[in-house]
């Protein structure tokens, strides 16, 4: 009896410890991030909202921003820019062309860009 109340006890301290690992790394939307410092405060990292606003306020409205798909709608969206590539990953074409700029020495990564019509 002892040994099952034992298991049962280390097994919902499992379930309890899995549902905090889980609400700490998964609830954290990807523009706002969250994090525990040193000391165990909680930190905010609002870099993204942030340099999304300087889009917005530090560049041309019909400005062309080259980046990695996965931000592709959120600069749309919050910087109010155009982007080569977004989450709609339907065109592999300028993916690949955007991998390639980004993965190139910088000489070849800017006569991409240029082809492009990037202007950040």
């Amino acid at each position: 009896m002892v040994l099952l109340l034992g298991a049962f006890y280390l097994l919902s301290r499992y379930a309890i410890h899995c549902t905090w690992v889980t609400s700490e790394a998964y609830s954290s939307p990807s523009i706002v991030l969250a994090a525990r410092g040193a000391h165990g405060q909680r930190v905010i990292f609002d870099d993204y909202r942030e340099a999304y606003f300087w889009l917005r306020q530090n560049t041309a409205p019909d400005a062309k921003v080259m980046s990695w798909w996965d931000y592709g709608y959120q600069i749309t969206a919050m910087g109010n820019r155009t982007v080569i590539v977004d989450n709609n990953t339907w065109n592999n074409t300028h993916i690949a062309t955007v991998g390639r700029a980004m993965s190139s020495y910088e000489d070849e990564a800017y006569d991409i860009m240029r082809s492009l019509d990037v202007d950040y």
